[in-house]
This record gives C-alpha cells, sequence and structure tokens, in this order.
C-alpha cells in the first residue's frame, strides 16, 4: 500500500503541474453522470482551479513520502492501508474540487474532503482527545455546509427557471447572474449562503474554532489537509464565485471584515500559545484571513498568490514540526529549545519558513502579504488594511517566539534529539527552496491567471514588475517592520534565554485554555440546542401509533383553523 500510494502521488504531482500548460476558459468534457438530472461531471482548467490542484497534488506526494517514516510508530497500533487510502482519496478529492464547472459536483467534492477531513484528525481512535477533534471539526463546518448546500439549491432553481440546459453549471449560473438574469433577492441569499460554507472550510471568524483541535490529527494531516489544501476551498470558493456575487453591495466588504478579523484574532492567540502545531493552526487562520480580506478587495491575484506561497511555506513548517516532534516526543515549545545543534537540516528550513510567515523581505510570503494590501488600500477598505497591518506586527513576534523557543537558547528537553531521515528530510528541502522561489513565478501565475473566464481580471506581472511595485510602495515599511522586530526581538532574548509568554503569565494562561471563550459561546449553544432537542425527542418516540396520533391531531388542527377563517 505504501509503494502504490507514493506512486499514485507521484503520477498526480506531475499530472497537475503539467496539466497547467492546458488552462482555459472552455470545459474539457461534460458527463451527464446521474441519470434524469441535468448535472454534468465537468473539467474546467481555470487558472484559479490549476493552481489549487498543483498544489494538492505536489503537497500531497511530498506528505506521503514524509510519511513513511513518519508514520512507523502509530502503524503498530493503526492500520497503515486506512490512512494510505484516506490520504489518496482526499488528495483526487481536492482536486476534482479545484476542476468541477459543477455546483453539484463540487459539493458533492467538498464533501468529500470534510469526511477525509474528521476521519484523518480521528485517526488515531483510541485516544479521546483525536475522537473530540475529529467530531468537533465535522459538527462545526456543518454549520457553513447547510449555507453553501442551500445557496446551490437557489440558484439551480433560478436556472431552471431560466431554462438553462445545465442549471448547476459553474460558468453558465456566473454568466446568467453578470447578464442580470438571476433575480437579486436570491442571488443574495446565494451569496450569504456561500459566505458562510467559505467561513467554515477554511476555519475563519466566528467557525473558527475547529481547526486548533484538529491538530490532534498526524502532523502529515496537519501540513496537507489543514494547512495547504482543504483550509483553502473555501478561499477558492469566493475567488471563484467573486464576479457572481460582486454585484451585491455586503457582500465584498463582509469577506474582507471577516478576512481581517480572523487575522488579528488568532494572532493574538497564537502569540501566547504553547503548543507548537496549534500556534501553526492559529497562524493558519491568521493567514487565510488576509486571502479573505483580499477577495473582498477583489483582488483574485492577491489571494490566489498568497494562497499559493502560503501552501508552500506553511506545509513546511508543520512537516518540520512534525521533525521537531518525533525527535523530542513533545509538542511544547518550553519543553524543546537548542535544537539547531542536534537538527541542522529541519532548523535551516524552519528558519526559511518563519521568514516567510512573518514576511520578511525576499521569502515568498513578503511578496504576496504586500499584494494583498495593496489590494485592500487600493479598494479603500481602510478597515480591514489596518487591522491586517496590525496583524502583520504580531505574526512577526510569535513567529520569531516560535522559532527562538524551539531551536534557540539552551535545550529543555529530556529526549535525545537526532535529525530526522531522508523521506522526511528531503520534502522539507524542496518545500524550503519552494518557499525561496516561488515568487520568481508571478509571471506566468498571472499569465495563467488571465488565461480564464473573461470575467476574472488579472493583469500580467512580470518579476521586475513586481519588484519595483512592491518596493516602490510605502507599504514596505511592513516589511522593514518585521525585520526591525526579529533583530530587536533575537538581541534581547539572546542576553536573557528563552522568552516568555506575551503579558502576564495569568493572562496569557486564560486565553490559551479558553481559545478566547470561543469553544465557551459554542458549547452553551450546543447545549440548548440539545435541551430542545430531547423535548421535541417526545414527541417522535418511533412508534407508529403515537406518530399517527400526533398526525391526526394536527390535521384536525388545521382543518378548524381553515374553517374557523372561512
Amino acid at each position: 500500500m505504501k509503494a502504490y500510494s507514493v506512486l499514485v502521488g507521484l503520477v498526480t504531482a506531475i499530472l497537475t503541474v503539467a496539466l497547467i500548460g492546458a488552462a482555459g476558459d472552455q470545459p474539457l468534457t461534460a458527463v451527464y453522470w446521474i441519470p434524469g438530472i441535468d448535472a454534468t461531471f465537468g473539467l474546467q482548467l481555470t487558472g484559479i482551479g490549476m493552481f489549487v490542484a498543483a498544489v494538492a497534488g505536489c503537497i500531497g506526494f511530498l506528505a506521503v513520502v514524509y510519511s513513511l517514516k513518519y508514520m512507523e510508530d502509530l502503524e503498530r497500533e493503526y492500520t497503515p492501508t486506512r490512512y494510505y487510502f484516506l490520504t489518496i482519496l482526499f488528495i483526487g478529492s481536492m482536486i476534482a474540487l479545484a476542476l468541477a464547472d459543477n455546483f453539484l459536483v463540487l459539493y458533492v467534492f467538498w464533501e468529500l474532503i470534510g469526511f477525509c477531513s474528521f476521519a484523518l484528525i480521528a485517526y488515531e481512535y483510541k485516544r479521546a482527545k483525536a475522537r473530540q477533534a475529529g467530531s468537533k471539526a465535522f459538527i462545526v463546518t456543518r454549520f457553513g455546509d447547510i449555507g453553501l448546500l442551500v445557496g446551490i439549491v437557489v440558484l439551480w432553481s433560478a436556472m431552471r427557471n431560466l431554462g438553462a440546459d445545465q442549471p448547476f453549471s459553474i460558468s453558465g449560473t456566473i454568466s446568467a447572474a453578470l447578464s442580470g438574469q438571476i433575480p437579486l433577492h436570491l442571488l443574495t441569499i446565494a451569496g450569504a449562503g456561500f459566505m458562510a460554507g467559505a467561513i467554515g472550510k477554511s476555519a475563519q471568524f466566528p467557525l473558527h474554532v475547529w481547526l486548533p483541535d484538529a491538530m490532534e490529527a498526524p502532523t502529515t494531516i496537519s501540513a496537507l489537509i489543514h494547512a495547504a489544501t482543504l483550509v483553502n476551498a473555501g478561499i477558492y470558493l469566493c475567488a471563484r464565485t467573486l464576479p457572481m456575487f460582486a454585484v451585491l453591495p455586503w457582500w465584498l466588504p463582509m469577506l474582507a471584515w471577516v478576512g481581517a478579523i480572523s487575522a488579528t484574532l488568532t494572532a493574538v492567540l497564537a502569540l501566547v500559545e504553547k503548543d507548537l502545531k496549534r500556534v501553526l493552526a492559529f497562524s493558519t487562520i491568521s493567514q487565510l484571513g488576509y486571502m479573505m480580506a483580499a477577495v473582498g478587495a477583489a483582488s483574485v491575484f492577491a489571494s490566489q498568490f498568497h494562497l499559493l506561497n502560503h501552501a508552500i511555506f506553511k506545509a513546511l513548517l508543520f512537516l518540520c514540526a512534525g521533525s521537531v516532534i518525533h525527535a523530542t516526543h513533545t509538542r511544547n515549545m518550553y519543553e524543546m529549545g537548542g535544537l539547531k545543534r542536534f537538527m541542522p537540516i529541519t532548523h535551516v528550513t524552519f528558519l526559511i519558513g518563519t521568514m516567510a510567515l512573518a514576511g520578511i523581505p525576499l521569502f515568498n510570503g513578503f511578496w504576496s502579504k504586500d499584494a494583498v494590501f495593496e489590494a485592500l488600500l487600493g479598494a479603500g477598505q481602510t478597515g480591514p488594511l489596518v487591522l491586517l497591518i496590525i496583524t502583520a506586527v504580531l505574526t512577526a513576534i510569535y513567529s520569531w517566539r516560535m522559532y527562538w523557543l524551539t531551536f534557540q537558547a539552551e535545550s529543555r528537553t529530556e529526549a535525545h534529539p537526532h535529525e530526522s531521515p531522508w523521506q522526511m528530510t528531503l520534502p522539507l528541502s524542496l518545500l524550503g527552496l519552494g518557499t525561496l522561489i516561488s515568487w520568481l513565478y508571478v509571471g506566468d501565475y498571472t499569465s495563467k491567471l488571465g488565461n480564464q473566464l473573461p470575467y476574472h481580471e488579472v493583469d500580467l506581472l512580470e518579476v521586475g514588475e513586481l519588484w519595483h511595485h512592491t518596493f516602490g510602495s510605502p507599504l514596505i515599511i511592513i516589511g522593514i517592520l518585521a525585520v526591525a522586530i526579529f533583530v530587536i526581538l533575537g538581541v534581547v532574548w539572546s542576553k536573557r534565554g528563552a522568552p516568555v509568554p506575551a503579558g502576564p503569565q495569568m493572562w496569557a494562561d486564560l486565553v490559551t485554555d479558553t481559545k478566547g471563550f470561543f469553544d465557551w459561546f459554542w458549547g452553551f449553544w450546543v447545549v440548548l440546542m440539545r435541551a430542545v432537542a430531547s423535548v421535541l425527542s417526545l414527541f417522535q418516540t418511533g412508534d407508529l401509533n403515537y406518530n399517527s396520533l400526533w398526525l391526526a391531531i394536527g390535521f384536525i388542527a388545521v382543518l378548524l383553523m381553515f374553517l374557523g377563517w372561512g
């Protein structure tokens, strides 16, 4: 099964990269896959979808190779066949979601990647925390998924009324909306539903609470699903349908604010977290907030460019974290320290990922973050822009704190750390290289993004233009500030040893333990709904006699109302 998974992953990665050159605005095929329903499995190689598919294919392959050694310890208790089957199923489903030109097909694979996420979070089913985390992810994302389903049904109904041959077609529905054929009130309902789906799947405020607990999954899954692919599905959905919902006056500003609030809130939580993987989880939510805010600024390029760069450097950071955990047998950063002497490859690649996350100039995260800032400034979204600038400062602080606690100062671990085997360090090296050079692909990237459906406008941007535009902007001060924070904190912490959590210890522990009280808030509503359900269950006993009695009572009540009105 392992050899087969590696082979499938390699072939998939090669094919997804090769297909980028075929990006176009016409469906490749249209196969009626459900008899009697106007649902076609059409593949549309748009620039947006092709890069999401390539990320899933390439990072999926690296995660599978990394798993060969990382998952060995768990294979004694859990069958590896289930792990590799779910991983390959997820990769294929994510690619299908990105390439689909049909809302029904998209929704099927949308739910399938959600199922794979749930099953892999709870992969270590003998641990209660893993089971609970999987269930929590599945339940919380259902809130958004129901909204998406409602939106799809509303759009399908509108297209059916227009007599469309393919009422589930994504491109056809967008064209109909742009031509004013879909009533505004139906677009409003659909826009709210699609936004809810994106917020749930991309773990944005207030449905962000599932992602930190999802770190109970194996770290390879955290890197693949909960950093580089599944969580990007909501951002992709918003960017793909941007032209359709941009006519709604509230839709773009709402996306910008949701993204900005999510970014700032989770950056604060990352600032005081002790668990290495949970810091990266909060950071993922925060960076997804940048992407969603960019969509809110109507910038397909900024959102998708940061999506691509973030997928590379965050997968790198998660896999580095897995290497560290593999060596130290702990996720608590206060039980690490000094690992740079024992893990040179992991140390260097982690540092590269940290600088990209913090937005240090010349690393890939710097270029796409600046594009997000520029997009918000150009769109006049001042409030979200200010929040994201504050978030950038917080990101530089918690990124350096995370790196310093893990690799610098004196060793605080009782384990005997060592560098990971080549099956783990090879993916780290490749992702580290990608973090350094992926921004150089911006010319081809923008040309492919522009070579798609005509209503997505993306200007061609070459490397020289990107360089001139970025360093000629007053927002370059944010990158310089990130460098200054790294230097100052590095000097201070090198003199006094390991840093302590930001703020008073009591406050830091309170924020960490309560996760900002959001779990308590959602738990309150769950308890409330359970109470309501327990009362309603009294009327649904499963006994046919009782059900018939209530049906008769309801019929008589309705009949009496009609007689009274008459």
